[in-house]
């Protein structure tokens, strides 16, 4: 197959002279050199009509819409998406209240920018284009055009695996070998098998899993023997090599293959030619080799456990895949994705999910990412069909996995720039208990003082925040849609903490 051109990929041919993401403006005018500042063009259009023509011009990767009446922005945010459903819609809502921006995220707006400020405006279009920087790419790959953001059998929306699949293309056709890091279930094979299929090699795709083999059989397996050299081989046999002739031999867990085949594998490599177990005679191939490991390489070098000179002749191109927890974007995405798969599979209803499900979804570590997700997605369709998900159900789940869901530490994330001490929970009022009332259960005793302690920290962060709505979000750990949600329940005016310091 012949893989895309380098230019389509960057989609350098398509944009204007030094833009990287031309954004339609309505009602924005005034805002251009923000955008110019953060190497984005801004370019307004005052007629509706116009605007939705534009939306399929090439390049263009966001619409930002601002106008009076927000029934008819969320109509406007409509009829974009049904226009062009690639092309994330965002409004510009200065002073927005709460259920206009419940109403206009329902109507399909990415997001909604409350700051009165058009450096505030380009930098919001600006996260939002960095959070959707596949979109070059999906549009141009042959085998991925839809929003599914599919790449030969790998579904992403995450910035990094879609630079990741931007290298698989780039080297592809090299010849160089690779070695593939990941952790289990990340989609290391699939991987190979896309390096594989734009490299343009006509013969077959060999995997193997070195640790599946017996250390006795190794040798045979990938060099052949033949015929009668050890008891049971009543014929000669190939082996994998000459099996991926002229095509890719893919070895899943390198590191499991014992010290004394290593020379051996190492020779072939080097010779480009393999001799059978009891054979005389080399026999030249051409194969190319990728090589994946969930395991440290360079600490079995260490050890004494892997040869430093068959590490050195693998890993020429080295493409690291990022696990599930790294990608919060992508657990979303893939749920849903496998939700909706499995739920056609089976002919059953799909279970909905709640904000404390989504939440507990996220928060979880994920050990055997994107395998693990979509096993437990199976399980929620097959025993929750239909129903609605709360947070308690993604732990009992868990549970009946047969260990408890292990959290993302602290280190598993990056700390956002606005992390301050004065994020520490404010202390309980007086330092006083709460009151204790034993006819009453626990969840009744705990309530009203959760409550409380909920309202008094968002207030908190409200205020250091200059009652900015999505730097509060990111300081609490939610959602800017769960924060406006919880400060209606608790009566909380943003405007109100809107002053100077």
């Amino acid at each position: 197959m012949t893989p895309p051109r380098k230019a389509d990929l960057e989609g350098g041919g398509d944009l204007s002279e030094g833009v990287d993401h031309p954004v339609l403006g309505v009602g924005c005018a005034g805002a251009e050199d923000d955008f110019t500042d953060l190497g984005l063009e801004l370019k307004v259009v005052e007629e509706w009509e116009v605007c939705l023509r534009r939306l399929h011009e090439p390049g263009v990767r966001a619409l930002v819409l601002r106008a009076p009446d927000t029934a008819r922005v969320c109509e406007m945010v409509r009829e974009a998406r049904a226009e062009a459903n690639l092309v994330d819609v965002l409004v510009w809502a200065p002073q927005a209240e709460a259920d206009e921006v419940r109403d206009l995220l329902q109507s399909g707006a990415a997001d909604v920018v409350f700051e009165d400020s058009t450096a505030a405006l380009a930098r919001g279009v600006g996260r939002t284009i960095d959070r959707q920087t596949f979109l070059p790419h999906l549009q141009r790959f042959k085998q991925a055009r839809s929003r599914a953001s599919r790449f030969e059998g790998m579904i992403s929306r995450s910035a990094r695996m879609w630079e990741l699949f931007e290298t698989v293309v780039q080297i592809a056709p090299s010849g160089a070998g690779v070695l593939i890091l990941g952790e289990t279930g990340v989609g290391k094979e699939l991987l190979a098998r896309a390096i594989h299929k734009y490299s343009g090699r006509t013969g077959n795709f060999v995997p193997l899993n070195c640790g599946s083999i017996p250390e006795s059989l190794i040798d045979s397996e990938l060099f052949g023997h033949e015929e009668g050299t050890f008891t049971g081989a009543t014929r000669s046999k190939v082996g994998l090599f000459r099996s991926a002739e002229e095509g890719t031999l893919f070895l899943d867990e390198i590191g499991n293959l014992p010290l004394n085949s290593q020379y051996s594998f190492l020779r072939a490599l080097q010779e480009e030619a393999v001799r059978p177990v009891g054979g005389h005679e080399e026999i030249p191939i051409d194969v190319r080799v990728i090589a994946a490991t969930s395991i440290p390489l360079d600490e079995q070098v260490r050890q004494g456990l892997f040869r430093e000179d068959l590490l050195f002749r693998l890993d020429v191109v080295r493409l690291e895949v990022p696990p599930l927890r790294e990608r919060p974007e992508d657990v979303l995405h893939l749920f849903g994705y496998f939700r909706r798969k499995l739920s056609r599979h089976y002919g059953l209803a799909p279970p909905k999910a709640s904000e404390a499900f989504l939440e507990a979804l996220t928060a979880y570590h994920w050990p055997g990412n994107v395998r693990e997700l979509e096993n437990l997605s199976e399980r929620l369709v097959l025993t929750h069909h239909g129903q609605r998900l709360e947070g308690h159900h993604f732990k009992s789940l868990e549970r009946d996995f047969g260990r408890q869901p292990k959290r993302r530490r602290a280190s598993d994330r990056t700390p956002s720039p606005r992390e301050r001490p004065s994020r520490r929970l404010p202390p309980a009022s007086g330092g006083a208990s709460p009151r204790i009332d034993p006819r009453k259960t626990l969840s009744e005793n705990l309530d009203p003082v959760v409550e409380d302690f909920e309202r008094r920290y968002l207030e908190r962060v409200l205020e250091e925040h200059r009652g900015r709505i999505a730097e509060t979000a990111e300081a609490a750990g939610i959602s800017p849609r769960t924060l406006l949600r919880k400060l209606k329940k608790h009566g909380i005016d943003k405007r109100s903490f809107r002053k100077p310091r």
